[in-house]
Order: C-alpha cells, then structure tokens, then sequence
C-alpha cells in the first residue's frame, strides 16, 4: 500500500492532474498499468494497493479523483469497494478492470456505481480511453495545447 496524501479539494481542476489510486491483486499488472499511466502528465499515481481492504484504507485518506480496480481480489471485491467509496466519496470516478477469463457484465459493475468497465486484455489503451471519458476537461486541456489524444500507445511491458 502506497500513497501521496497531497492537495486535495474535491474539485478536479483543470491546471492540475486528475488523481488516480490503482488496484490489483498481481503486482506485475499493478505495476505495468502505474508505469504506463504515470507517463501521461495529466495523471498523478496518488496511492497503490494490492487487496479491497487496502483500498478503503488509501481511498478514505486520500479521496482521489479515480480508482482503478480490479474486480476479483482476495478479502473485499473490487464491486464490494466501489459500492462502499462511492457512499462516501460521490465525486470519485470508478473504473473496474477484470480479466476475460472472468467475464462480467456492465449490469454487474453499474449497480455499485461503477463508471467504466475494461478487461485487462483491453489495457492500457481502453483505460486511458476510459478516463479522457470520464474527465472530458482533460481533452480540452490537451487540445488547447495543441495535442492530440492518443489512446493507442502500447504498454512498454506485458500488462
């Protein structure tokens, strides 16, 4: 469990980075999908965990903007934890992430409030999707710099 309590006020605002708490219970994938993310500059990787419980844990302290889950993880679901978050943190945007082997439905995810919903196939590109989707103010803080969105770069490792 890792994490960067920061400056937190609720509020995305469009000069900062959108703060994000990645879960999985494989430290390779956890890794890989950090590693990927913390090359966006709009992004700040806030805190890790490895398990549900250590999820609640980090979300309460630091109450990012978005968690990625996953939906299987030993002691306490990745739906489990979006249901129980979003009581408590209503701003915060869930993305959960499973594998294929595992499949699961968006009416699975939709009623605990998640907002997104990837097989681990799909990634890193569909999440970096996911969250331009999410945060729509980060397309426009990247177009008006002149960039465009590129959601199809590969990982630099197996994810």
């Amino acid at each position: 469990m890792e994490f960067n309590r920061g400056d937190w006020r609720g509020v995305l605002d469009t000069k900062k980075s959108i703060r994000v708490v990645v879960v999985d219970d494989s430290p390779k994938d956890l890794n890989a999908l950090c590693y990927y993310l913390k090359k966006h500059e709009a992004i700040e990787i806030v805190g890790t965990a490895r398990d549900g419980f250590e999820l609640m844990k980090v979300a309460e302290a630091l109450h990012p903007d978005l968690v990625i889950t996953d939906l299987h993880m030993a002691r306490l679901s990745g739906i489990e934890c979006t249901l129980r978050l979003r009581q408590l943190m209503p701003r915060t945007q869930f993305i959960v992430f499973t594998d294929m082997d595992a499949p699961f439905t968006e009416a699975d995810c939709a009623v605990p409030g998640a907002d997104a919903y990837i097989y681990k196939e799909q990634m890193p590109g569909r999440v970096l999707t996911a969250i331009y989707r999410l945060f729509p103010e980060l397309n426009r803080r990247k177009q008006s710099r002149g960039q465009e969105i590129d959601a199809s770069e590969s990982c630099p490792r197996p994810c």
